[in-house]
């Protein structure tokens, strides 16, 4: 029996996207050969990498003003390799502090040109997301963590300022429409919504990377070098591309967007409205700036967090303990989550309330 998976990623994947995923292991379309034996070049390859992208720019209402391609490294690579490629010398970049992943962006840019914290709410524990800031005026982009993993805090709106935006979405690919036109760059690495861990989607902007540093980049860091051969410059992670086609293919089947973000509010209104009833439990962030994907809670007899986190294992829970600088729990719930496990561990969260 599968259990119910709360793990902040790799993550959920749906059932129907692992049956096929394990057939295509085994032999892919008929061909003789397992999916991960083919070249990376060849014709099936490039097919699946083509509609991968295609239902990216598809789901999101992209134009040919924006290109969209496939890396490795995962998202912590992209925040250098995306001021390597955008950030000059003569600019800066602007960022709001908002939790541990806004913090290794700050680190990551500041060792390739400047940054300039323009917010934080560390002082409160990034309980919450900042809205009140100036944005220099030789800012080249705005950075933002559109999703604290970790620490639980989510932009439900997002900002209206002068540059683009720069979005690490790692968290919240594909969970909901976004007002594409503000952003320059977005990227997300798949283990989440749309995926295993392998390969990274980069949303790009043409007119924005037009504008680009004049610094000299490693080939292998370039986004045009990407852009030029379709993702397939070296060996693509062809099997790791190959599940988030599967995976978008079932988004767009589930009713897109839309319906991923509709899932999404009522999955995290059931939990946290029991977070916030049950008196043995308490949310770690602000009710405005609350995570829709990753709700993150505490027990407000701090001597029963290991009780509560065995009686939600032996009943089929996982991956509900909170990450280490954060401490108490953390339940992720993203595109791939039904709401029938979420109803299970309020109804356990709701047991165990009793019982002690």
């Amino acid at each position: 029996m599968r259990k119910h998976n709360f793990n902040p990623g790799p993550a959920t994947i749906p059932n129907e996207v692992l049956a096929e995923a394990a057939q295509g292991l085994l032999e892919y379309q008929s061909s003789g050969l397992s999916i991960a034996e083919m070249s990376h070049r060849a014709p099936e390859i490039m097919a699946l990498v083509e509609e991968a992208t295609a239902l990216v720019k598809a789901l999101y209402g992209l134009g040919d003003d924006f290109e969209v391609i496939w890396m490795q490294g995962g998202a912590s690579a992209q925040l250098a390799i995306a001021p390597m490629n955008l950030l000059d010398k003569q600019h800066t970049v602007a960022i709001v502090n908002t939790g541990y992943w806004a913090t290794k962006a700050i680190k990551a840019a500041r060792e390739l040109g400047q940054v300039e914290v323009v917010a934080s709410s560390e002082a409160t524990r990034f309980d919450h997301i900042p809205k009140e800031w100036n944005v220099p005026s030789n800012a080249q982009y705005f950075h933002l963590v559109s999703n604290e993993t970790i620490d639980g805090t989510q932009w439900h709106d997002y900002p209206d300022i002068q540059v683009p935006l720069v979005a690490d979405m790692t968290s919240d690919f594909l969970t909901r429409p976004i007002p594409q036109e503000k952003f320059g760059l977005i990227f997300a690495s798949a283990q989440k919504n749309f995926g295993i861990t392998g390969t990274t989607c980069v949303v790009i902007r043409k007119d924005f990377l037009a504008q680009r540093t004049p610094r000299q980049i490693p080939t292998i860091f370039d986004y045009q070098t990407h852009i030029a051969e379709q993702s397939l410059y070296h060996t693509a992670p062809t099997f790791s591309i190959y599940v988030a086609l599967l995976a978008l293919r079932w988004t767009v089947a589930q009713g897109g967007l839309p319906e991923m973000e509709r899932r999404n509010a009522a999955k995290a209104k059931l939990l946290y409205s029991e977070i916030d009833r049950n008196p043995l439990f308490e949310g770690n962030v602000k009710t405005i700036d609350r995570s829709l994907m990753n709700a993150c809670f505490q027990i407000t007899q701090p001597e029963l967090e290991a009780a509560f986190l065995q009686f939600a294992a032996q009943n089929d829970v996982v991956g509900i303990k909170g990450f280490p600088t954060v401490g108490g729990f953390r339940a992720s719930m993203y595109n791939a989550m039904p709401i029938e496990s979420v109803q299970l561990l309020v109804d356990l969260m709701r047991d165990f309330a009793q019982r002690v």
